[in-house]
């Protein structure tokens, strides 16, 4: 009962989380820590070990985009997205091969994980989409929509419904959140 009751917290702290990143506010830094710590207790349990990763790493950029989106508005102004550059594209593409090959490997070799690679490029696309977002880089969302379409396939196999719900959700407010960062951009 209090594993069904995490998730379904997980799941809710998830919805706030995506509502104030589709806003494009500095809380949902806040919202997401509290969600991370909630989901790397689920995934532990469910053996998604990746998935689990995953969340300890978003605990540590929830601090790191709290401070970066801090240091970004200076004397009251709204925080507004970019457009990935060359360098950023270049870090980007590099840390989302590196990091599915290195989860990869850990998760084929030295774990009974029953789905390696689908968790692994699940992992290594958020790893990526979340390095952007501390940037407010508007294409993380493009990397959010296939990493939220393989997660809804993945965590249905695994039993895990309302984080299945939680990731149709968030499926459908990443087309949401792109086009509404789309229209901030000057």
């Amino acid at each position: 009962m209090g594993e069904i009751l995490l998730e379904v917290f997980g799941a809710v702290t998830g919805l706030v989380y995506v509502w104030l990143e589709v806003k494009h506010r500095r809380a949902m830094w806040v919202v997401g820590f509290v969600m991370s710590a909630c989901y790397v207790a689920v995934f532990g349990l469910k053996g998604l070990y990746a998935s689990m990763g995953l969340y300890v790493y978003y605990l540590g950029m929830s601090v790191y985009g709290w401070l970066k989106w801090g240091e970004q508005v200076t004397g009251g102004e709204e925080l507004r997205p970019v457009r990935i550059g060359g360098r950023q594209a270049g870090v980007a593409g590099g840390l989302l091969v590196v990091s599915f090959a290195v989860m990869w490997g850990v998760l084929r070799w030295f774990t009974d994980h029953p789905a390696p690679a689908m968790d692994a490029a699940i992992t290594a696309l958020n790893i990526t989409a979340t390095w952007l977002l501390a940037h407010s880089v508007l294409e993380q969302w493009l990397l959010l929509i296939l990493a939220n379409a393989m997660a809804i396939g993945l965590y249905a196999w695994s039993g895990l419904w309302f984080t299945t719900a939680l990731y149709l959700v968030l499926f459908v407010s990443s087309f949401i959140g792109y086009g509404s960062w789309r229209r901030k951009i000057v």
